[in-house]
């Protein structure tokens, strides 16, 4: 029997399932595999099967990106003339957003698309949120917001404030929320999680925030962390995730009742063998996409990163970090997409942006077209 008399939803699964190799010879056999293999929502279903990518780099900036294409654990690192040091603020549906000379710029590597919004004040890295939703099966549209805090009426109050671009311009929300005082937790990124983007602050406590409404709340969440453990919040198949762990295990916390009665359950207890046992000079939880928590573990011979496979309940070694690697990495588990997105340009249309930039803005360019050559060269199926 011929591929193609079968149902549609028989082809689709079959090359779901065929490695990167395969699914490019079965394009070449007819033109219905050409058709269905080259639609931009069905690559992006193809390579969200075959889990995630890494994207790291250093904390503090850095001239050089490092990625490492899933099932691949060596690190191939981006090159360009430029001098100018990037930041990776956030990733969100196949999308990245860059911090780099006082302008932010979202990306899609895979469609080699970018725009660049000035911006001129960010408190802090993580002070960020980066929301991407699909509008439909092709289409995508981001948003960029800046949480601010500034003192309260009252003495031991917070007052938050919103910045927030969906790529035009900047507006101020007229959302504020006061609440009592506590730190936003400048060891972690927010979370962007069915429709909302969520801060984890020092006391346990979440400031929420809905990019499309602009409403905002604070969700009064208590969480006892263990002394000297290490947290990360998440964002699993159907809830908030906070990692909790210590040298000998790795906790997992689902959050419950989220806008009524919010409580941590916990869901999965692991045996952290990277570190268990072990010399190291320093080790991380440094990602979770619902399915693969990773952890880094650094000692003087070698700078390793682990993923634990939830289904699998295995270990494995999924990246290996250069040596010359800041101690501190920004990492993001990356998957692509093909969808086009609201606002963004094509580099090989930018004449306007080249007039328009000056020197240093063409640097700018240049930094952010080789970090998407360094992700874009491993998809090109």
């Amino acid at each position: 029997m011929a591929m193609d008399s079968l149902p549609l939803i028989l082809q689709e699964e079959i090359l779901l399932r065929l490695d990167p190799k395969s699914f490019v010879m079965m394009r070449c056999t007819n033109k219905s595999m050409e058709h269905i293999t080259k639609d931009p929502s069905f690559k992006s279903l193809y390579w969200s099967r075959k889990g995630s990518s890494l994207l790291h780099i250093g904390v503090h900036g850095s001239k050089l990106a490092c990625f490492h294409p899933v099932g691949d654990v060596r690190p191939f690192c981006s090159e360009g003339p430029s001098e100018c040091i990037c930041f990776i603020l956030g990733y969100c549906s196949g999308l990245i957003l860059i911090y780099i000379d006082g302008c932010f710029c979202v990306a899609n590597p895979l469609t080699e698309k970018y725009q660049f919004l000035d911006y001129r004040y960010m408190q802090s890295k993580k002070s960020i949120g980066f929301a991407v939703d699909q509008i439909d099966k092709a289409t995508q549209r981001f948003k960029i917001v800046c949480i601010t805090e500034l003192a309260g009426p009252n003495r031991g109050e917070t007052m938050y404030g919103f910045h927030v671009s969906a790529g035009n311009s900047w507006k101020i929300s007229k959302t504020m929320i006061t609440c009592h005082s506590s730190d936003l937790r400048r060891d972690m990124k927010p979370v962007y999680f069915q429709g909302g983007l969520y801060w984890l602050r020092s006391d346990g406590s979440i400031i929420t925030f809905n990019p499309e409404t602009e409403k905002a709340r604070l969700n009064p969440t208590k969480f006892d962390q263990q002394v000297g453990a290490k947290l990360l919040l998440g964002a699993g198949d159907n809830s908030l995730t906070l990692i909790s762990a210590t040298e000998e295990m790795v906790y997992l916390y689902a959050l419950e009742n989220i806008f009524t009665d919010p409580k941590w359950i916990l869901t999965r207890r692991i045996k952290n063998e990277p570190v268990h046992q072990r010399m190291l000079s320093c080790w991380y939880v440094e990602g979770f996409d619902g399915r693969h928590v990773l952890v880094r573990a650094k000692d003087k011979i070698e700078d390793v990163i682990y993923g634990y496979d939830l289904r699998a309940n295995t270990w494995e070694v999924v990246g290996v970090v250069p040596g010359w690697s800041d101690a501190g990495l920004d990492l993001y588990q990356f998957k692509p997409s093909w969808s086009s997105v609201i606002g963004l340009q094509d580099q090989n249309n930018g004449g306007s942006m080249l007039s328009f930039f000056t020197k240093f803005r063409s640097q700018r360019r240049v930094s952010v077209e080789c970090i998407m050559e360094l992700i874009h060269v491993h998809f090109r199926i």
